[in-house]
């Protein structure tokens, strides 16, 4: 008889992006050339382009890289000419649920899962890009064919660091009942919601985001492998900066505005909510930070001294799809999965990422390496008095 483990844990990944990939390079001369940018204001775009970390990104928008007057997204147009908000949310109901379903289905189809979408008996879907009714996570749970009888959640509006929002709940559903299966499913289509016009705000959010879905799988640990516990998730607010990031609904899309000082608020907020969540617990050997933009890695690599190593995922995930709101936290942890793999043993790590508030979430993880590596029932008083899990 095994020792069965009956901890909250990602089961498994999936990640989805849209079928139009543009080139970094190509969306600056998009930017630059849709503006009739002056000499000066086309090297402050070329500037920004070159400082972002990211060299390709993905857009549910056929027109995406359209020269005005073929794209209506095209930031040298007349706020009046762009699409309404109405117009933008009938892309996201057709392009959102599409996407959704593609991670989902990749995350439910882990060979080590057989019959996962039958056993899903929650589903949580996040997204801060779009709404309608009824919603996205009905129209995903009729595509996937869930059980009629499934619980469906949405957390709306949470911005980047709204997959942890998610998780803790997953998490507390699994705890309170073991036999539960949860999929979370995060969807962003970020550059429907592009905004004409030549200021710096607009120029950095322009040359940040991308649109992609991302699925997990949450259930007790049990004999699987390959899986991370969640071990303990954490929320902080950095009192007084409400407007450092936030997301308005305006007649032409939703509105960012977001602040140079983010990189600074990150580096107060952070060491102080890693310590409350690791609590006295040695430093992770792992990290997923979510790659909001290449300043706030480099701010947190810098502060926490973390080696190349520990933030490569991040930034591989940034150089190939930009950053796509709360799908791309998965994103990271999906590649951290290939890269602790093949080592076949258990290691601590921390996830991180930061959205409106300005608040900062994290989550305690473990990485578990397959079956064979599983204690059995008669370990289990060892290891009660020992680290949790032992190489």
């Amino acid at each position: 008889m095994r020792f069965i483990d009956p901890s909250p844990a990602i089961l498994a990944i999936g990640t989805a992006v849209p079928p139009y990939r543009i080139t970094q390079a190509e969306v600056c001369a998009w930017v630059s050339d849709s503006l009739d940018a002056s000499p000066s204001q086309r090297r402050l775009i070329e500037r920004l382009y070159a400082l972002s970390g990211i060299e390709t990104r993905y857009s549910c928008l056929p027109d995406a890289a359209a020269l005005a007057p073929k794209s209506r997204f095209a930031p040298g147009r007349r706020l009046d000419e762009t699409p309404t908000t109405a117009e933008r949310m009938a892309i996201y109901q057709r392009e959102a649920v599409q996407i959704g379903v593609a991670a989902a289905q990749r995350a439910l189809a882990a060979p080590q899962l057989p019959d996962a979408a039958e056993s899903v008996t929650h589903l949580i879907v996040v997204s801060c890009t779009g709404f309608f009714a009824p919603g996205l996570d009905l129209a995903i749970a009729q595509r996937l064919g869930l059980r009629p009888s499934v619980q469906r959640t949405l957390v709306g509006f949470m911005g980047c660091a709204a997959a942890f929002n998610g998780l803790r709940l997953a998490a507390q559903i699994v705890a309170g009942q073991p036999d539960a299966r949860v999929l979370v499913v995060c969807v962003e289509l970020c550059t429907i919601h592009l905004q004409p016009g030549s200021d710096r705000i607009a120029l950095t959010v322009a040359s940040l985001f991308a649109d992609g879905a991302a699925a997990c799988l949450v259930g007790a640990a049990g004999q699987a492998g390959d899986l991370l516990l969640l071990n303990r998730l954490h929320s902080q607010v950095q009192p007084d900066t409400e407007d450092a990031m936030a997301w308005q609904i305006g007649n032409h899309g939703f509105v960012m505005s977001l602040s140079p000082d983010v990189p600074r608020h990150v580096g107060t907020l952070a060491p102080s909510a890693l310590a409350t969540l690791l609590d006295g617990q040695p430093p992770p050997t792992f990290w997923a930070i979510h790659p909001g933009g290449r300043a706030i890695v480099d701010r947190l690599a810098e502060l926490l001294q973390l080696a190349p190593a520990q933030t490569a995922a991040s930034y591989a995930v940034l150089r190939r799809y930009g950053n796509m709101s709360s799908p791309t936290i998965l994103f990271v942890l999906r590649e951290l999965l290939d890269q602790l793999r093949p080592a076949a043993k258990p290691v601590d790590g921390v996830a991180v990422a930061f959205g409106p508030g300005l608040v900062t979430e994290m989550a305690s993880l473990t990485y578990i390496p397959p079956v064979a590596l599983r204690p059995s029932a008669v370990q289990l008083p060892q290891l009660l008095e020992a680290p949790r899990y032992v190489a």
